[in-house]
């Protein structure tokens, strides 16, 4: 017995429907954007671009990312399949991602990072503990630099109508 749809790696995609017909399972996933390609066999796709998707993610979210990175495939007709993985994390999804990017390397993904998201979670907090310690820093050099001029309060003029001379009681 043979699963229907698309093999890539060990993962079997859902058959390939025309991009803009169809909706996305309402769980976590994979998706692959194709393009047909008689030289590809045993079914004539070529993938083009892989991505992740979450829970109830629009599928207008997906087109807009397929025009973005598709842009120079002018005149050909692009299908949708997609990987449901319920129960899956960012973590299993992304590494399972990457090993489809490098094993595919599909033109709408060359030259990407592919840096997982942990990693872009670790080097902005990173970044706001330094900045953190930088605020910490200059307020610290502005009140010491305050106590060693002394700060003076500022003459303000009193608000409201004051009458030039004061007159004799």
């Amino acid at each position: 017995m043979q699963a229907s749809g698309i093999r890539f790696n060990d993962c079997f995609f859902s058959e390939p429907i025309a991009l803009g017909g169809g909706t996305l399972p309402r769980c976590a996933g994979l998706f692959v954007i194709l393009a047909e390609d008689p030289n590809w066999a045993p079914k004539p796709f070529q993938p083009l671009l892989f991505g992740e998707f979450g829970n109830n993610t629009p599928v207008d979210a997906l087109l807009h990312e397929a025009s973005r990175s598709l842009r120079s495939l002018h005149g050909k007709a692009l299908f949708l399949a997609v990987l449901p993985l319920p129960f899956s994390t960012t973590a299993q999804r992304w590494a399972l991602f990457c090993e489809l990017v490098r094993a595919y390397n599909p033109p709408g993904q060359t030259g990407e990072d592919r840096t997982p998201p942990s990693e872009l979670v670790r080097k902005l907090d990173e970044l706001e503990k330094r900045h953190h310690e930088h605020a910490a820093q200059l307020m610290w050099l502005r009140a010491s630099a305050d106590h060693l001029l002394g700060t003076f309060p500022e003459r303000r003029r009193r608000i409201g109508f004051q009458p030039e001379t004061v007159p004799a009681v």
